[in-house]
């Protein structure tokens, strides 16, 4: 039976270290986009994009986006952007923690970060796209409805066959709001 306080080998007990250091969270930079790359493609609900697509959001869209870096490296990223046709609301794309960053609440609080941004001062809405089996970001989004004192809705948005032609699950519309501008300022621990 597995003890799951025990190391299994010594990385493990370096990881352990560095997990309970606080992590830095902060826009990406151009030289971000390999590790959220590799931080993504680990991670297994997420769809897997381009080195490209990541280096873009990197630099595209660094101010709606956040990483958190535990010792200088990237262990969390949120990915996100403003739609054009709809500049008071947040897009979230992609969260993805590494597991040696997970069960603090870190993706939870780099949204916060996100939206206190003064850039986001305009935003009053929270959308994101899941699959029905996707437990742990359900789970997220709620916590952050609740947090922000909104409901959160749900709607069909990208249909299994109608949009993925049987190639991936049905997408569900997550939508939270309209909620007060957090506006908290960047570059905070957690």
């Amino acid at each position: 039976m597995h003890n799951s306080q025990a190391l299994d080998t010594p990385q493990d007990a370096v990881l352990q270290q560095v997990s309970q250091e606080p992590a830095l969270l902060g826009m990406p930079t151009d030289t971000d986009g390999a590790a959220l790359h590799n931080l993504i493609r680990s991670s297994a609900f997420l769809d897997d994009n381009s080195l490209y697509c990541y280096l873009l959001l990197c630099t595209h869209f660094a101010e709606t986006s956040v990483v958190a870096r535990l010792e200088g490296k990237v262990a969390a990223v949120v990915t996100a952007y403003v739609p054009p046709q709809q500049p008071d609301t947040l897009f979230i794309w992609q969260v993805a923690v590494a597991k040696i960053a997970q069960r603090r609440g870190l993706a939870k609080t780099m949204i916060h970060e996100i939206l206190g941004r003064e850039a986001l001062a305009n935003v009053r809405w929270i959308e994101t796209t899941v699959t029905r089996d996707n437990k742990a970001s359900r789970a997220l989004f709620n916590a952050l409805a609740r947090d922000l004192g909104c409901e959160l809705t749900e709607s069909m948005m990208f249909d299994r066959k109608k949009h993925f032609r049987n190639l991936h699950d049905s997408e569900y519309q997550l939508k939270i709001g309209p909620f007060k501008p957090a506006h908290q300022g960047a570059g905070r621990t957690a």
